[in-house]
């Protein structure tokens, strides 16, 4: 990435994203089937945590696989093209994360200061599990024709997607 300007936009975009309350989540079953699913989450230090029910099917699956894929998208009402709405993925290495550790604690604080006193009642049921989502790789598309790549904290390094490298990526 060669222009300032991109940069600067691309980093907005992150940052905008990055500030919703919720992710679609991706995961896959263990008989290979995948399954889509939502979560609320706050980032700190770098990973996304996400505080789901044990009873779920994407806690299963996340316990199983310990990868997953996450999407953060633009609202469908501040779209401009509902084609092209400006979406984030990132392919995450899931961590269980005791809820009663420091790095738990911090985390939970972290998601109750985003997203309200919930994380506290849900925090102290037994069922709900604390995960840790780690950025490996991420994807950014802000428009038509505008899609990059890039490792997570590393917008400097985005590579636009073009016909020529979009199949490697």
């Amino acid at each position: 990435m060669s222009e300032q300007h991109d940069i600067a936009e691309i980093q907005a975009a992150v940052t905008r994203l990055q500030q919703l309350d919720s992710l679609v989540l991706a995961t896959v079953g263990q008989d290979g089937v995948p399954l889509a699913s939502y979560a609320p989450f706050a980032e700190h230090d770098g990973c996304l945590y996400v505080l789901l029910s044990g009873l779920s099917l994407h806690t299963q699956n996340l316990q199983r696989q310990q990868q997953a894929n996450v999407m953060l998208i633009e609202d469908e009402a501040s779209a401009r093209n509902i084609f092209a709405r400006a979406r984030l993925n990132y392919t995450v290495s899931v961590t269980t994360i005791e809820k009663d550790t420091t790095d738990g604690i911090a985390a939970l604080q972290t998601m109750k200061a985003k997203l309200g006193k919930t994380v506290d009642v849900l925090g102290e049921l037994p069922d709900f599990m604390l995960f840790r989502l780690q950025l490996e790789k991420a994807r950014l598309v802000t428009g038509f024709g505008r899609a990059y790549v890039f490792m997570p904290g590393d917008v400097a390094g985005a590579v636009q997607l073009t016909e020529k490298n979009a199949k490697t990526e």
